[in-house]
């Protein structure tokens, strides 16, 4: 069988950028569930194993360093490196990583996956950074993948692989996976999980729960439009959840096998469909799971109401994140596309300072056509639900991440004319807690519980 080896590479952060956190590698894990049976599988998260921390200048590298990767490539000998990309900010590293095992055996095969690769792969590609890419869902491509090079009936024939043939750059795209049931649970047996629970900086930069916690994903896809989000390029349009039955049991099963108690729901439509999601929460209430979790990644206000709220506080909920985006309904949903109320976003709010359960809100600022009232619209809209109601606020510039539909307004309108650096994707999008920060060393509310 094949050697093959996944890596989740370091990141490189700088002086302005968010601060670091690791994370349990979901997309990876889900990839190596699917593949394990049928190769040798490694997995190296370099953001755990032999971790370091490198200053270099005016931007600090976190991870496994350089030379011990290549002692774990050389001694392990794969003949297949996958390497997930998962921010568009940290491409720099996985090319270094494609370089380095290219050095040590030219023969092997890199495949980049992951979000960046999924809307970036033609220029990957061009670049020669790797051999292949997996675009969008990787389970079953992964799987097929490795089947044609090990049975060497080859690759270019399988949907969801993109590979340069000449000069050209040739892809036919996999329609998306319908029974998301049907996908194992990820593969923890193939990490050490109690390492990911002790590591200080695990969600540290994400969550007021951070220590000895995990993420789940819940569902895919997303049917909404808003123009700085690419969600729906790698995921598609349909919304495609995992019933309330198997989420239930992936997460009884993470208590009853691993000890963990604190969850991260990351889907950000995972209120979207309102019987599931309280099916869910009815199944954690009724097998008396006593979990902690939040909602770190921004669901619409709009899927909420006073009885679902309540509802998610018994079943363990302590802190709630929505995307509200801008405080002026032209900008909302001209602009953004937003296409929701703030009236809803401001009943949402009061009905969360009753139930004494913690709101954070994310801004973003700067877009295209949007004026400097209107921009102030937001940040007074962001002050007064604050000193209201003690909703956090997390503001961020309007930064035109590959994929996305503000990338293409702002190339063809000549706001940016050429690609922007990983720094500056780096730096120009993570601006967490500016408007209170100067003002207010500790803005968390007294409702979170750590």
């Amino acid at each position: 069988m094949l050697n093959v080896l996944l890596i989740n590479p370091p990141q490189k952060h700088y002086k302005k950028s968010a601060g670091f956190s690791s994370y349990f590698p979901l997309g990876l894990l889900y990839i190596a569930a699917a593949v394990k049976e049928i190769c040798n599988l490694k997995i190296l998260d370099c953001l755990i194993t032999d971790f370091a921390k490198e200053e270099r200048g005016n931007y600090i590298i976190y991870g496994t360093p350089f030379a011990r990767i290549a002692e774990l490539v050389r001694e392990f000998k794969p003949q297949v490196v996958g390497i997930t990309i998962p921010f568009s900010a940290q491409s720099e590293m996985a090319k270094i990583l494609s370089d380095l095992c290219k050095r040590i055996n030219p023969e092997l095969i890199v495949v980049f996956g992951g979000p960046d690769a999924s809307v970036r792969y033609e220029k990957l590609l061009t670049e020669k950074a790797c051999d292949l890419c997996v675009v969008g869902e990787g389970e079953a491509t992964f799987f097929q993948l490795l089947k044609g090079i090990q049975e060497r009936t080859g690759y270019e024939s399988i949907p969801g692989v993109a590979f340069k043939k000449g000069e050209r750059i040739i892809y036919t795209p996999r329609d998306f996976t319908e029974e998301l049931d049907r996908l194992a649970y990820p593969a923890f047996d193939l990490i050490d999980v109690k390492e990911y629970l002790n590591n200080a900086y695990l969600y540290q930069s994400r969550s007021v729960i951070s220590k000895d916690s995990i993420s789940v994903i819940t569902s895919r896809g997303c049917p909404y439009q808003c123009i700085f989000c690419s969600a729906r390029f790698t995921m598609g349009r349909k919304f495609r959840p995992h019933s309330a039955a198997y989420v239930v049991q992936h997460i009884k099963y993470l208590v009853e096998t691993y000890g963990i108690r604190k969850f991260h729901f990351e889907d950000g439509n995972a209120t979207l469909d309102r019987e599931r999601y309280e099916q869910i929460l009815d199944g954690i209430i009724g097998h008396q799971l006593e979990i902690k979790w939040d909602i770190p990644d921004g669901i619409r206000a709009d899927t909420l109401d006073e009885k679902l709220l309540r509802k998610m506080k018994t079943a363990g909920c302590v802190d709630v994140t929505i995307g509200i985006e801008s405080g002026n309904t032209r900008v909302l949903n001209e602009i953004i596309k937003k296409n929701t109320s703030l009236e809803k976003v401001m009943t949402i709010a009061k009905t969360c300072a009753a139930l004494e359960l913690q709101l954070n809100a994310f801004y973003v600022i700067g877009f295209p056509g949007e004026t400097l009232e209107e921009i102030g619209e937001t940040i007074d809209l962001a002050l007064d639900l604050y000193g209201k109601y003690q909703v956090i606020p997390y503001l961020f510039l309007a930064t035109p991440l590959y994929g996305t539909e503000l990338y293409e307004i702002c190339r063809n309108n000549g706001i940016i004319m050429e690609e922007p650096t990983d720094e500056q994707l780096s730096t120009g999008t993570f601006l967490f807690g500016l408007i209170l920060h100067s003002a207010t060393p500790e803005i968390r509310s007294p409702f979170v519980h750590s």
